[in-house]
């Protein structure tokens, strides 16, 4: 009879602790989902400060007439900053270079021969530095 009330004591506070947990599972979810939503909305700020890096620092550099690789450091140096990666990778770092070439009041024809440079015929990326291009100033 004693094991049999050991027993169901068991049960009963395993039960009480498994809604424990149950409930801390949730509330660590609920903060989670609400920490992730907060997440995005900032990551949307800082990819446009990427961005906006990206173009001032390609319309500076088109300025200054410097030397292919050095934008190539430049960039991974603005990249680093911001915490991407692999910006070779990045359609943002392409949307902001073609913002910045047009900002440096680049002629077309000189923006083509960039864009071949940077983006070795890949369509995604020439696409990307053609939209910043294009975008209104």
């Amino acid at each position: 009879m004693r094991s049999a009330l050991v027993a169901a004591l068991g049960t009963l506070a395993m039960l009480i602790a498994g809604c424990s947990i149950s409930d801390s599972i949730k509330s660590s979810s609920d903060s989670s989902a609400s920490s992730s939503r907060s997440s995005s909305s900032s990551s949307g700020a800082q990819r446009q400060s990427y961005l906006n890096d990206v173009r001032g620092y390609t319309d500076a550099y088109a300025k200054s007439g410097g030397q292919f690789d050095g934008f190539t450091r430049g960039l991974s140096s603005i990249a680093s900053k911001h915490g991407v990666s692999d910006w070779e990778s990045d359609a943002d770092t392409y949307t902001g270079i073609g913002a910045g070439l047009k900002k440096a009041a680049v002629p077309p024809a000189q923006f083509e021969v960039w864009k071949q440079n940077l983006t070795n015929g890949d369509a995604t990326k020439a696409a990307a530095m053609q939209q910043g291009y294009n975008a209104p100033q």
